[in-house]
């Protein structure tokens, strides 16, 4: 019986509070996007890109990733016949009709949408 009361009473080590913290999920909000909402996006450089000067915009929700595509090849001042590649955090290449809301509501971290863009091909 003491035995019992010894076991109830025993605080769990910084260790064992530290893996029960981490193990708990915390729920995800739902992404509330409408037509009329403007998307953070930063725009990281890889593969020689030069970098811009301002890496964060706010952009509407609903244009099409080739308007992304064309206001970031003005940015870098691009020729027609220089190849820009753009990737979404590294990984996912968007196809120019996609929405950017819509790429917002899958792919966003910390409430930004991540492009990652290049001169040559980096990543894929």
């Amino acid at each position: 019986m003491e035995e019992e009361e010894k076991n109830n009473n025993e605080v769990a080590s910084p260790t064992e509070q530290n893996i029960e913290s981490t193990t708990e999920q915390q729920p995800q909000l739902p992404v509330k996007i409408t037509s009329e909402s403007k998307i953070i996006v930063y725009f990281k450089n890889a593969g020689g890109a030069q970098p811009l000067k301002q890496k964060k915009f706010k952009i509407q929700a609903n244009v099409s990733f080739q308007n992304v595509i064309d206001k970031l090849r003005g940015q870098l001042k691009l020729k027609s016949n220089e190849s820009l590649f753009l990737f979404i955090n590294q990984v996912f290449q968007p196809s120019p009709d996609e929405i950017l809301g819509e790429l917002y509501k899958c792919f966003s971290h910390n409430e930004q949408l991540i492009i990652n863009y290049s001169l040559q091909m980096a990543w894929g």
